[in-house]
């Protein structure tokens, strides 16, 4: 089964806040890059919210969505604009067939885990190919069960192992990292995805740098992440350190930004709306006093941190 039969992309509200994140981000960008003038690639699925916002908040014309071959038509038949190209085939093939001479917003959006060789090879080729002042997101499954607890011949092997047996030369030393376990495992994973999209850029021999700073955890089923940043020569280099949303958003940097938010009903965050923003904590004692009832102190702070950002669904009878 195709992970869009099971899961309404658009409905998870951890990965909601991290579009919207992301792409406040590239409006608040585009003020130094004409992102209009850019093509976007991606993953759009059968619901297409990433390039719905790329074509609305940005401006962007060119949209291509990578889409297996078998699912095709009916991407096809949901694309919201008739501008988006679907490419009916693997995302390699689609990357290959790109012209990368004109800038690119690139989001590769998988629901696997680096198990799958496509994440850190397609990765890998787009670092290599990309222009200057163009955008680089990957997102990836990170479940620590994905990482092999045995070697091909079934003998028990520690972590360090599993993951050099999928990511090969990508994966972390005993040095670097001397344990992995759940708490770090994200980090990690983050750190040898980032590392690999620089080395393959720098291998290129094509001259600039990759400056990481669209980097996100968050947990709406599966633990997931999203490591991202833009391939900078001299003169991009400058504009995105002049740029003031680079300089000043609490949103963006080289560690991973952690997204959780509290599954509320409507009357709920009306009644925590009310309170916001506010220049103290809203406590564990107000709430009870004016809602009649506890909710963690964890999650106030997390409703707070992103009750701007925070989707909003319903059902529509048309």
């Amino acid at each position: 089964m195709a992970s869009f039969e099971a899961i309404n992309y658009s409905l998870r509200p951890n990965k909601c806040v991290e579009r919207k994140i992301i792409f406040e981000t590239l409006v608040g960008l585009s003020s130094s890059f004409d992102f209009s003038t850019y093509q976007y690639l991606g993953m759009g699925s059968m619901w297409f919210v990433d390039f719905i916002l790329a074509h609305k908040s940005l401006g962007i014309e060119e949209l291509v969505s990578f889409e297996l071959e078998e699912y095709s038509p009916r991407a096809m038949f949901n694309r919201p604009y008739k501008n988006i190209r679907v490419f009916p085939g693997l995302a390699a093939e689609g990357i290959e067939a790109t012209d990368w001479s004109k800038p690119s917003i690139v989001w590769l959006d998988y629901d696997c885990g680096p198990e799958n060789p496509a994440v850190f090879e397609d990765s890998a080729t787009v670092a290599s190919k990309i222009s200057p002042a163009s955008i680089l997101m990957v997102t990836v499954n990170a479940h620590m069960g994905r990482v092999p607890d045995k070697d091909s011949e079934g003998n028990p092997q520690g972590r360090h192992k599993g993951l050099e047996q999928i990511i090969g030369d990508a994966a972390p030393s005993a040095e670097e990292f001397k344990h992995i376990n759940v708490k770090n495992y994200h980090n990690v994973l983050a750190t040898c995805l980032t590392r690999h999209i620089e080395r393959a850029h720098r291998r290129s021999g094509r001259g600039g740098k990759f400056v990481s700073f669209l980097n996100y955890y968050y947990k709406d089923n599966a633990p997931m992440i999203t490591v991202g940043g833009m391939f900078v020569d001299e003169e991009s280099d400058l504009k995105l350190n002049e740029n003031r949303c680079f300089l000043n958003s609490e949103y963006i940097g080289p560690a991973l930004y952690p997204i959780q938010v509290p599954p509320l009903t409507h009357r709920e965050r009306i009644s925590l709306d009310a309170l916001l923003p506010s220049s103290e904590k809203i406590s564990e004692a107000e709430v009870l006093e004016k809602l009649g009832f506890k909710l963690d102190q964890s999650q106030l702070d997390d409703y707070a941190k992103f009750y701007k950002l925070y989707p909003s669904y319903g059902e529509l009878v048309l």
